[in-house]
């Protein structure tokens, strides 16, 4: 069988600036070899952003002959995209909101809702004092023994309306506490809401959720696309701390909004947040965000971006990159896309200091190391809100999901030893290691290192010298260690174990022949021959 049947590789050496351009920049160059004919490849240019044709339909084979008509489309289809794009009049009013000027319209809205609600407590009143009346009616025709009776039950009852005045009044306290409201935002639109998003689903923003998007914008979570989700509360107050405690003077935020504006005022002025959402341009200026392609390098909104980055590099200090790809991209191009920033900043910085934290799950540690020598894993679980596999412990827990917790972990340049994990969370500090671990996590003697890195003890096997899993037990057959119920492979034998034998089958090696081409397509086109008479 061709073992090159669908493999899909990518060329990074290719010079990317001469590659076809689609409205998201750049596109990167694949290769494809093709079954049924040996040696035959197939080489072409896709969309850096997304993989699904549906979210960009962009693909040219190297070779093909690209026409006038072709380069036209693909021109106008950018600037369309850009003109939708455009978050000038939201930024706008997000700005006049933060300065305190309310719109008109939000102002009548504000007060038809409070004579609303005045309206609905009148009527509650008279309700209530009908009823009343009508308990005074009956209680007037009672005798004198039942008028004793009426009496405590009419103390009870003022006591009751005391309380439920009361808890009114608590109401109202905890209503007259909620910040007002000073923009509507449009969740479909991703902008400030105008008069044409009456049907669309609208968010009320007060003045201090313009500080913080990341917290009121819902998360484009779709896994072939954006794959965006913020991270947890605990998970944003870590690294937040973390940044604080290193001492860092600057931080690129790569990915990362919701820690981006979580950063204290001293290190948030310089800081950049760089995303492939556009919907932050309505909370941030071009000094604070710009819009993005990390996986090519290119800036939407052209030149100008491009001097903005280069001017923040050089200011740079003590520099920290927080990464957040998306899971399903390739590591060599996340690897490629971070080296291409590192060239830059040492290009125009040379005495910057740089670390580097990436964001990425801990079963994907091997392919990350291959190309990322400098970056080792913390046992820190890294959770994001809103999501099931890899939200906190107890909820994925409940949920049935992960009994382990999020696999996603802290993959960073900074020497562990001093990178300290929070104590409230169960992690604490190996004495031989002198590293912060996972409660879970044991030193192992016969290796010399805290050795877990799923969420459970691994267990030392004495055959293959090392720790693994507590579910894995030691083959001899494959002379390591494996799930006790699983196929062995040796040489071209599969040996098949059951619970009472052990049985070898003979591997046939396929060969794969090319396709024919089918008769039945073309039958159609065939002319009929007429009957002999």
């Amino acid at each position: 069988m061709n073992d090159n049947f669908g493999n899909l590789k990518l060329h990074l050496d290719s010079d990317i600036s001469t590659h076809p351009r689609c409205k998201h920049g750049p596109t990167l160059l694949f290769s494809r070899h093709m079954g049924g004919t040996q040696g035959v490849v197939k080489n072409f240019y896709v969309c850096a952003a997304y993989r699904n044709r549906k979210d960009c339909d962009f693909y040219q084979e190297v070779g093909d002959k690209v026409t006038q008509a072709r380069l036209f489309r693909l021109s106008e289809a950018s600037k369309r995209f850009l003109a939708n794009n455009d978050f000038g009049d939201s930024y706008k009013a997000v700005s006049d909101a933060r300065e305190g000027k309310v719109d008109s319209d939000l102002e009548e809205d504000e007060e038809m809702e409070e004579n609303v609600d005045t309206i609905a407590d009148l009527a509650e009143d008279d309700l209530a004092s009908e009823e009343e009346n009508d308990a005074e009616d009956k209680e007037s025709d009672v005798n004198g023994s039942e008028e004793v009776e009426a009496k405590e039950s009419d103390v009870n009852g003022s006591e009751e309306v005391e309380a439920k005045e009361s808890d009114l009044n608590g109401s109202e306290e905890v209503e007259a506490k909620k910040p007002p409201t000073v923009l509507k935002f449009c969740q479909d639109c991703g902008r400030a809401s105008t008069p044409l998003c009456l049907i669309h689903d609208i968010t009320k923003l007060s003045r201090e959720d313009l500080d913080k998007p990341a917290r009121i914008l819902k998360a484009k979570s779709k896994e072939s696309k954006e794959a965006q989700y913020f991270f947890s509360a605990s998970t944003k107050e870590f690294l937040v701390d973390t940044i604080d405690s290193q001492g860092f003077t600057h931080v690129l935020c790569i990915g990362c909004p919701s820690v981006y504006e979580c950063l204290p005022d001293t290190i948030s002025s310089n800081s950049l947040l760089l995303d492939l959402d556009p919907r932050f341009l309505s909370f941030y200026n071009s000094k604070q965000f710009l819009w993005y392609n990390f996986f090519n390098g290119h800036f939407f909104n052209g030149e100008n971006s491009s001097t903005i980055f280069r001017d923040f590099l050089i200011s740079c200090d003590k520099l920290l990159i927080l990464l957040d790809p998306p899971f399903g991209a390739k590591t060599e191009l996340i690897s490629h896309s971070l080296d291409r920033i590192i060239d830059q900043l040492e290009m125009f910085s040379i005495s910057a200091k740089l670390s580097t934290m990436w964001v990425f799950p801990y079963y994907m540690e091997r392919q990350l190391r291959q190309h990322r020598k400098d970056l080792v894993m913390s046992d820190y679980r890294v959770t994001y809100s809103d999501h099931i596999q890899f939200g906190a412990k107890e909820d994925a827990v409940k949920s049935g999901v992960r009994k382990l917790g999020s696999p996603v972990r802290l993959f960073t340049s900074i020497p562990l030893s001093v990178l300290q994990l929070p104590a409230s969370e169960g992690y604490q500090l190996c004495a031989e290691c002198r590293v912060w671990v996972a409660q879970e996590n044991r030193h192992c003697d016969q290796c010399g290192e805290c050795t877990s890195k799923d969420g459970r003890t691994y267990v030392h096997c004495d055959e293959c010298k090392r720790c693994v899993k507590p579910t894995y037990t030691h083959c001899k057959l494959c002379q390591r260690c494996k799930l006790p119920e699983h196929k062995c492979v040796e040489g071209g034998v599969v040996v098949v174990k059951d619970k009472e034998n052990i049985k070898k089958v003979v591997v046939e090696e396929k060969k794969f022949v090319g396709k024919r081409k089918s008769r039945k397509r073309n039958r159609h086109k065939r002319e009929k021959i007429p009957k002999k008479c």
